[in-house]
């Protein structure tokens, strides 16, 4: 999934997904939730870090 695609996915802008990816901003819980939807995942997944 592109930038574009997970922003226009999720109501947040490219800009704002780009910060995300880089580490710069981070979403709220609500904003996770909207990320997790977009991906088809549970919210946990995202901080799911055992797998690779």
């Amino acid at each position: 999934m592109t930038q574009e695609e997970l922003a226009h996915a999720t109501g947040y802008s490219v800009e704002f997904i780009s910060l995300v990816e880089r580490g710069i901003n981070a979403p709220s819980v609500a904003g996770c939730e909207r990320i997790a939807k977009a991906f088809g995942i549970e919210v946990y997944v995202l901080f799911d870090f055992s797998q690779k």
